[in-house]
C-alpha cells in the first residue's frame, strides 16, 4: 500500500518538471528589436583634451605642425648674407672705372667712341688694358739693356752709381721677380688686373700700374704704416727698451720680441705674410736698401732738389710720415734723418742697420 503510494507521489513529480525542460530547449528566448538611429548626421562627440599646465613665466613657445629638429644639417643651414661684400663690390667697380677715366684724362688710354654700346665699349677698354700691359711688360726687357750700360760703365771705372740710377737697378730687381707671374695672369685673366692693383698691388710690375693706382698704392701704404703705430705702440716701447748700445737696435732684438717682425714690417710697408725668419728677412734687406740710399743722398746731395713725390718715397720708405706736409716739412724731415744716420753711413753693415733700425722705432 505504501510502495504504490510512493510510486505515484513520483509520477507525479515527474509529470510536473517534463513541461519545464521541454520549453526550456524547444522555445528560444525572443531577441531584442534593433532600435533605430535616428540621429546619423548628429556630430561625433568631441574628444577629451588634456589639461594644459601654465608653466609661467616661462616663455610659452608657438604651437608648430611638424617639430624641426634641435641642429639642422650643415648642408641645409642657409649661408649668412654678408652685408659688406656688396658694398665692397661695388666700391671696386667704381675704383676700377675711376682708374681708367684717369687714365684716359691723361692720354695712357685711349676713351672709347661717344656712341659705342656696353660691348663696345668693353672690347675697347679690354683692348687698350692689353696695350698698356704689352708696353709694360716690353720696358721691363727693354731696361736690361740700359742696366748692363750703366754697370759697364761703373766696372770700367766711368762716373760713379747715381741714386737714379741705383733705384732704377733695384725696381728692375724686383720687376723681374713679378713679370711671370704677372703674364700667367694676363694671359689666363686678364680682366681681373685691376681688381689685382686694389687687393694685391705687390703682384704688380712698375711699369705697369696706372697712376691713379699708384696714388692708391701709396696711401693705402701710409694708412697702414699709421695703423700700425696705434697697434702696436707696447711693442715699439719693449723694442725701445732693447737697445744695446742706446741708439741701436740689432735685429736679434726682433727675434726675442714678440710680435715684432711684424709691426716692424707695417712701419716699413713691407708685406707682413709670411713666418718671422721672413719678416725679419725683409727687414734686413730693406734697412740695407735704405743704407746704401743713405750713402747716394749724401754723395749726390740731392734733398733740396727732390720732387714732392721723391720725397714723400724717402721719407715713407724709412717709416716717417710724410702725408699732408709741404715740401719744405719733407725736406727738413729727410735733412733730420741724414743728420742722424751720418755717422753709420759709411759701410752696410750689421752697425748701419741697427742704428736705422732704432731709428725707425723711435719715429713710430
Amino acid at each position: 500500500m505504501l510502495r504504490t503510494v510512493g510510486l505515484q507521489h513520483s509520477r507525479r513529480q515527474a509529470a510536473s518538471a517534463l513541461p519545464q525542460l521541454i520549453r526550456l530547449y524547444s522555445i528560444p528566448a525572443p531577441a531584442p528589436a534593433p532600435v533605430p538611429n535616428t540621429d546619423k548626421d548628429a556630430p561625433p562627440p568631441p574628444l577629451s583634451k588634456k589639461p594644459k599646465i601654465d608653466l609661467r613665466p616661462a616663455p610659452i613657445k608657438p604651437k608648430s605642425s611638424s617639430p624641426l629638429p634641435a641642429k639642422l644639417p650643415r648642408s641645409f643651414i642657409p649661408p649668412t648674407p654678408s652685408p659688406t661684400n656688396p658694398t665692397k663690390l661695388s666700391t671696386a667697380k667704381e675704383e676700377v672705372q675711376h682708374d681708367l677715366h684717369d687714365a684716359q684724362a691723361h692720354g695712357i688710354l685711349t676713351p672709347p667712341p661717344p656712341d659705342a654700346n656696353w660691348f663696345r665699349r668693353t672690347l675697347h677698354q679690354g683692348i687698350q688694358l692689353f696695350k698698356f700691359y704689352y708696353r709694360g711688360v716690353k720696358l721691363v726687357f727693354f731696361r736690361r739693356k740700359e742696366i748692363a750700360i750703366i754697370k759697364a760703365r761703373v766696372r770700367g771705372g766711368g762716373a760713379p752709381l747715381t741714386r737714379s740710377e741705383f733705384r732704377l737697378i733695384e725696381t728692375q730687381k724686383d720687376d723681374i721677380n713679378k713679370i711671370i707671374p704677372f703674364l700667367l695672369i694676363a694671359l689666363v685673366l686678364e680682366e681681373i688686373i685691376p681688381l689685382i692693383a686694389i687687393y694685391a698691388p705687390f703682384l704688380l710690375p712698375s711699369t705697369c700700374i696706372l697712376p691713379s693706382q699708384r696714388e692708391r698704392i701709396e696711401t693705402k701704404r701710409a694708412e697702414k704704416a699709421k695703423t700700425f703705430s696705434s697697434q702696436y705702440y707696447t711693442v715699439y716701447a719693449a723694442l725701445k727698451r732693447a737697445e744695446n748700445p742706446a741708439g741701436f737696435l740689432p735685429l736679434s732684438a726682433l727675434r726675442n720680441t714678440s710680435s715684432a717682425p711684424t709691426a716692424v714690417c707695417g712701419l716699413l710697408g713691407l708685406s707682413t705674410i709670411g713666418i718671422d725668419a721672413l719678416r725679419i728677412r725683409r727687414i734686413r734687406r730693406h734697412l740695407q736698401f735704405i743704407t746704401r740710399d743713405d750713402q747716394l743722398l749724401f754723395q749726390d746731395k740731392l734733398t733740396a732738389s727732390l720732387s714732392l713725390r721723391e720725397l714723400r718715397e724717402a721719407l715713407e720708405e724709412r717709416g716717417i710720415g710724410a702725408r699732408g706736409l709741404s715740401t719744405t716739412d719733407l725736406q727738413s724731415r729727410l735733412q733730420w734723418w741724414l743728420d742722424a744716420v751720418k755717422e753709420s753711413s759709411t759701410n752696410i753693415d750689421d752697425n748701419a742697420i741697427a742704428r736705422r733700425l732704432a731709428l725707425v722705432i723711435h719715429i713710430s
